[in-house]
């Protein structure tokens, strides 16, 4: 008696049991890991003097609109133009950051 329902076509191993027991070892040897993939980032590639920073501070300007937020922008909005800039002022973004990250209103830390 042959098959030729839909059993049939999901048996493609020709009749080897393909559900049976497996212990946690050998369903760990099976797993392949590669850690060469490229990660994915939320946001696109900045443009050719842009920065990762500037795409960031984009995204949140639309996100963001509370008065904290935009006085923050006004501090960094001049050092935010090309990557060479960020890296210059630095200390001036990471200093801005600290004093907005570090203030009581909850919608700041958004």
């Amino acid at each position: 008696m042959k098959d030729t329902g839909i059993a049939s076509q999901l048996n493609t191993l020709g009749g080897a049991n393909t559900y049976r027991f497996k212990s946690f070892k050998q369903r760990a040897d099976e797993i392949e890991i590669n850690v060469s993939r490229r990660i994915v980032r939320d946001f696109d590639e900045p443009e050719e003097h842009g920065s990762y920073f500037a795409e960031g501070v984009k995204k949140w300007n639309e996100l963001n609109c509370t008065k904290d937020y935009t006085d923050f922008l006004r501090r960094v909005t001049k050092y935010q133009q090309s990557l060479a800039q960020v890296l210059y002022h630095k200390d001036d973004i990471v200093c801005a950051l600290e004093e907005y990250m570090s203030m009581e209103h909850e919608l700041v830390v958004e």
